[in-house]
């Protein structure tokens, strides 16, 4: 999907010895490209534009070349121009679509798509950046039927397959997704994704020896190890990871973030903001000059602080989440990062931290709570839940559900250690999973004065 291509007919008007030796050079490209040399195919397709400029094969191998360094920004200008001089270019609308795509611009890359895919119907490389582009925009229903367009021309593509897959499960429809990522892998028994795909289905479905034998493939084919290792250490108890890995929490809330809000609120109870932002102002009711509400999400929290906080801040790693916070209209500012490396950024002392359900998804706490201590203000407080550890399990355990359990002891001593004083504990549940409640700690510290 990112192929060289032939060059254009020659024209009678260009110089001859330009024409060839920019027929040379793009030649030179093409088997640099097809070779994977790809430093080495830029440079021959910019010398092949130098004797030739605006040829538009030669500005959409270059763009192609881009594309595969990484590059998309870069491969938008050689697209436009290629396409200024021949807008019937269905290639170039296809890589024009992917190069959209890898920048974000979802919206943008569809429309390219289609007007790849209304020049030339059975542009593969087009249908398939169509379908990835509605499955980044959530629209799922939508990319299902790009997807089998595509594999309906071409029954054998694997990754076809693990889209299609993919969107099944998006929309819930697991037990036809499921087929999907068999035939992934039945196609392609390499494509690691598939299999780490696979083995998220089969947990989710209770499936866990299965699970296991999935994640353990993904690793040997080269998969993703922190992604594949936190599913096989939720699943076994075996070498644990401290942290959650980062890029899975941002996918995870990314693709969570359309009906976040109904879902965690209606189906799973969940009642964390209100019970933290009650215990914040039954200690210090005059509210706080300054606010940070730390893995924000869509702002659950935020109508509940703003009354109370002359300024409050957010951060979250999900764009997705923190536009619907945005919309919300609660915060002041809003940042996409890091939890530790934000707080570690902030440049004015915090009254009040706050962290509604977000250890779940972050596991060790030392670094939050040293950069927690060194942004609060003297009397500041840190209020956050947990998901408490039981009886057997590790002071700091991942659960097979992926989420971390944390001892009173573990977040004590992370206290003392820190100058924090516990205030209160309350134990409460978090959320309801399969209608069960999830035992949850509520606590609230504070730096002394």
């Amino acid at each position: 999907m990112g192929h060289p291509r032939n060059p254009d007919p020659p024209v009678s008007h260009a110089d001859e010895d330009d024409f060839s030796a920019a027929r040379r050079h793009f030649l030179d490209g093409v088997g640099h490209f097809e070779a994977g040399r790809l430093d080495e195919a830029h440079a021959a397709f910019q010398a092949s534009l130098q004797r030739l400029p605006g040829r538009p094969s030669t500005l959409v191998n270059l763009a192609a070349t881009r594309l595969r360094l990484g590059e998309p920004q870069a491969a938008l200008a050689p697209l436009d121009e290629a396409l200024a001089a021949s807008p019937h270019d269905a290639d170039a609308w296809a890589h024009r679509a992917r190069a959209l795509g890898r920048l974000g611009r979802h919206g943008e890359a569809v429309d390219s798509a289609d007007r790849a895919l209304g020049i030339e119907p059975s542009h593969a490389a087009a249908g398939y950046e169509r379908a990835m582009n509605l499955m980044a925009l959530q629209r799922h229903d939508q990319a299902l039927p790009a997807l089998e367009a595509l594999l309906a021309r071409e029954p054998d593509l694997a990754e076809a397959w693990m889209r299609r897959g993919q969107a099944l499960q998006a929309l819930n429809r697991h037990d036809e997704a499921l087929p999907c990522y068999d035939r992934a892998v039945a196609a392609d028994p390499q494509l690691s994704q598939a299999w780490t795909l696979r083995g998220g289905l089969l947990k989710d479905m209770g499936r866990t020896d299965e699970a296991v034998d999935a994640f353990r493939r993904a690793l040997a084919l080269g998969g993703d190890p922190g992604i594949n290792g936190y599913f096989l250490a939720g699943l076994t108890g075996e070498d644990v990871p401290r942290q959650a890995p980062v890029a899975y929490v941002e996918q995870l809330f990314d693709g969570y973030a359309g009906d976040f809000d109904h879902h965690l609120v209606e189906v799973l109870r969940y009642g964390g903001p209100r019970i933290l932002v009650d215990g914040l102002l039954a200690l210090q009711p005059g509210g706080a000059e300054a606010a940070l509400d730390l893995g924000c999400g869509t702002g659950l929290c935020g109508p509940l602080l703003r009354p109370h906080v002359r300024r409050l801040a957010g951060v979250d790693l999900s764009a997705a989440m923190l536009d619907k916070a945005r919309a919300s209209g609660a915060y002041d500012a809003l940042a996409k990062g890091e939890l530790v490396a934000h707080l570690r950024g902030v440049g004015s002392p915090q009254q009040w931290l706050l962290a509604a359900d977000v250890f779940v998804y972050v596991g060790a706490l030392e670094a939050v709570f040293e950069a927690a201590a060194a942004v609060l203000a003297p009397g500041g407080l840190f209020a956050f839940s947990v998901e408490e550890a039981q009886p057997g399990e590790p002071p700091l355990a991942l659960r097979p559900s992926l989420r971390y359990a944390h001892s009173q002891a573990y977040l004590e001593g992370l206290a003392q250690a820190h100058g924090l004083s516990v205030l209160r504990w309350q134990r409460a549940p978090l959320r309801e999973d399969q209608r069960r409640a999830i035992p949850g700690l509520f606590g609230w510290l504070q730096r002394p004065a």
